[in-house]
Formats: C-alpha cells, sequence, structure tokens
C-alpha cells in the first residue's frame, strides 16, 4: 500500500472516531468533499496542503496522517482512547446507578471535581480524560443515592464534572463530545437546587462560543437570551448568578464586535465591569476566571474583532494576571495578542506571544484553531520565517 493510500485510510479513521461525517469533514477542512471520498479511497494522493487542512479539522497532528509513529503521534492515540471511554460513560447517563460504589463524602468529591477542573484549565488532556469516567461514575451513584440538600450538592457537583468534558472535548478536537457533555450538564444541573439557574446560564454561554466558532451568530444571541432568562428572578444572593450574569455580557460583547458594533459591545463590556466589580476575582465559579482580569482580557479581543488592532496591542500589555489565573485563558490572551501583532506586521511580536502562550498552556497551544491561523499567516507574510518561527510550526505540526 502506497504512503498515500495509508494517508487517506488514517483520515477516515480518525474522522471516524470524531464522529464526522465525509461532508462534515470537507466542510470543516474548507476541502472538496469529492476530493476528500477519493483520498480516502485511495484513487487519489493527499496533497501536504490537503492532509494539514484535515489534520487541522480534526484536532490531530500531521504526523499521526502521514504514520510518523513518533511520539506525538502516539500520544493523540493513547488520548483518543481515553476520550472514548468519556463519551461512553456520558452515553450511560441514564442508567440505574452502580450500587457497588461507595461514593466518597461531599467534602472530598467537591475537591475531586475541583482539582479536575484545575487540571483541565492547564490544558492537560490527557489526566483529564483518564480519571472523568471513574468520576462520572461515582457522581451519578451520589446523586441517586443521596437525598435532601446532599442530593442536590451531587447533582451540582456532576454538572460542574460534565462541563469539564466540554473542556477536553472541544480544546481536542471532539466537538461532538463536548456538545453531548453540555447536554448532560443541564440535565443535571436542573437537579441542582439553589445552583440550578447559575449553572444552566454557564451551560448556555458555553454553548454560545461553541456557536461562535461556526460563526452562527443567530444562534449564538438565541443561546446568549436563553441563559439570561435563567436568571430571571435571581440575585446576587443566588449562587453563581452573578458570575453568569457577567460572562453572558462578555460573550455578547465579543458577538457585537464580530458584526462591527462597537457601541453595543462597549455597553456590554461596561455591565461585565459592573459584574466583576461585585465580584472579584473569581477563578472557580463555572472555571471562567471571571472578574476585573477577565473583563480587560475581553476588551482586547473585542478591540481586535472590530479591527482597532493598535489600541489592543497597548491595552494587552498592560494586563498582569492574578496569581494562579486560568492558564487557557493566560493562553488565549496570548493568542489574541499575536494575531493583533500579525496584523499589524509585526512578526517577531506575534511569535513573543505564541511561546508566552506555549509557556502558559502547551496542550492547548499546540491545538488551538487561532494559533495555527496565526502561524499559517505569518509563514504566508515572510519570505524567509525567522527560526523561531519555523521551530514553533514544527512544534504545533505545521
Amino acid at each position: 500500500m502506497s504512503h498515500s493510500q495509508e494517508a487517506g485510510e488514517r483520515i477516515s479513521a480518525f474522522r471516524k472516531r470524531r464522529q464526522l461525517t465525509q461532508h462534515g469533514l470537507a466542510a470543516r477542512a474548507n476541502v472538496s468533499y469529492s476530493l476528500l471520498t477519493k483520498v480516502e479511497s485511495g484513487s487519489r494522493p493527499a496533497s501536504d496542503a490537503f492532509v494539514a487542512a484535515c489534520a487541522r479539522a480534526m484536532g490531530v497532528e500531521i504526523a499521526a496522517i502521514i504514520g510518523d509513529t513518533g511520539a506525538d503521534s502516539t500520544r493523540d492515540e493513547r488520548l483518543g482512547g481515553l476520550l472514548a471511554q468519556v463519551q461512553t460513560q456520558l452515553d450511560l447517563f441514564d442508567l440505574d446507578p452502580d450500587e457497588t460504589i461507595r461514593p466518597r463524602s461531599p467534602v472530598v468529591l467537591r475537591e475531586a471535581v475541583r482539582q479536575m477542573n484545575q487540571v483541565a484549565q492547564a490544558a492537560k488532556y490527557e489526566p483529564t480524560a483518564t480519571v472523568l469516567p471513574s468520576l462520572f461514575a461515582e457522581l451519578q451513584t451520589a446523586a441517586h443515592l443521596w437525598t435532601g440538600s446532599r442530593q442536590a450538592a451531587a447533582w451540582g457537583l456532576l454538572a460542574e464534572a460534565y462541563r469539564c468534558a466540554h473542556t477536553v472535548g472541544i480544546a481536542t478536537g471532539y466537538p461532538d463530545m463536548s456538545l453531548v457533555a453540555l447536554s448532560r450538564m443541564d440535565w443535571a444541573a436542573r437537579r441542582a437546587g439553589d445552583r440550578a439557574p447559575g449553572l444552566r446560564a454557564a451551560r448556555e454561554y458555553l454553548r454560545v462560543t461553541a456557536y461562535l466558532r461556526k460563526q452562527d451568530y443567530d444562534t449564538c444571541w438565541s443561546l446568549n437570551a436563553a441563559g439570561r432568562a435563567h436568571l430571571e428572578g435571581t440575585d446576587q444572593h443566588t449562587p453563581g448568578s452573578l458570575i453568569a450574569g457577567g460572562q453572558l455580557n462578555l460573550g455578547a460583547a465579543v458577538l457585537s464586535a464580530r458584526v462591527g458594533d462597537a457601541s453595543a459591545t462597549r455597553d456590554y463590556l461596561d455591565e461585565a465591569r459592573h459584574h466583576a466589580r461585585l465580584t472579584g476575582e473569581d477563578l472557580e465559579t463555572f472555571w471562567f476566571g471571571f472578574g476585573p482580569t477577565n473583563v480587560a482580557v475581553h476588551r482586547v479581543m473585542t478591540l481586535i474583532e472590530l479591527g482597532d488592532y493598535s489600541h489592543a496591542i497597548r491595552l494587552g500589555e498592560t494586563i498582569e494576571f492574578p496569581a494562579e489565573w486560568l492558564p487557557t485563558r493566560i493562553g488565549h490572551h496570548h493568542f489574541d495578542m499575536a494575531r493583533a501583532y500579525q496584523r499589524m506586521s509585526m512578526p517577531d511580536e506575534a511569535v513573543r506571544h505564541l511561546q508566552l502562550a506555549r509557556q502558559s498552556a502547551p496542550g492547548q497551544a499546540r491545538r488551538h484553531p487561532s494559533v495555527r491561523s496565526v502561524v499559517t499567516d505569518l509563514l504566508r507574510m515572510e519570505r524567509h520565517p525567522s527560526g523561531a518561527l519555523t521551530r514553533y510550526a514544527g512544534w504545533i505540526g505545521m
């Protein structure tokens, strides 16, 4: 079998593992459906550009498709196997609880969920995927067997654990798993007592981010409105309501910037800033890292969306992150800064921020589509790319 045929078979295998149709992958990778079918069948060779496009769309390394059996390819295969187990446990949510499981105390389970989300927000996806299935099973059992306030607490913790599965799925190229996890999050959140409104609103914000990537802005606005509806009748004493409401305002600001509405963008950011003054820096409620710093980071993001790159750069360079701020949020800020510098034709500064993103959350930087987009644009604009840029491109598999 030729290397081209092997590449086609591997593309097909990765596509099926991610539960994508050929039409779905072709659309996501922006390649011809007809060409994809021919490559997968082995009747047409897979060009380097075609392989790179499919790899980016599926969140896998190019080396895994072309047959490089090095450490990165092996690691991706191992993560795929772990995530398959997570998907299975997500699918088994409606089975009777396993009564052979003896759930740990609410305090211990709360700390277990907290630690798991910390690991996920540090972009350490393998350790997260390893533990999630057993944690789901334990929390499901607790939620069914416990009563009263302990039961409501268990449902809330289960919703938070499902949120963690969304984080991993969206970051590793398993968007279908992410959507299922968010569906399960709402299923559990409905039963979480006074935490239900905040959790359900937070879930709608996370769905906004998924559709934002698809540029489906009408759906984004519908989901934003649904999130706000969950918060009707709540006040600042309702657990998580201020955080969820503030984050929904940040999401609305990004949406407004995407469509060029600078006035609405400012209004939503001001409203989010009001929420942040009340909450202070809150890293862990829903794992948004909400607070004044996140508002500032989103202000930079929206300036970039509006095309005001110089203003974004001036503001972005002044931001100081609180101790223990979420690594993935720091990484995302550096992605944005790299994009702004690339648009300003300042490649060295763009690469500097890409390297800072790598330092903050390497697992995220290696996979995130924004990083690949910036690196691609930098390579196109530079006739003689720097050694730092070419090494970075190689590190992310380009």
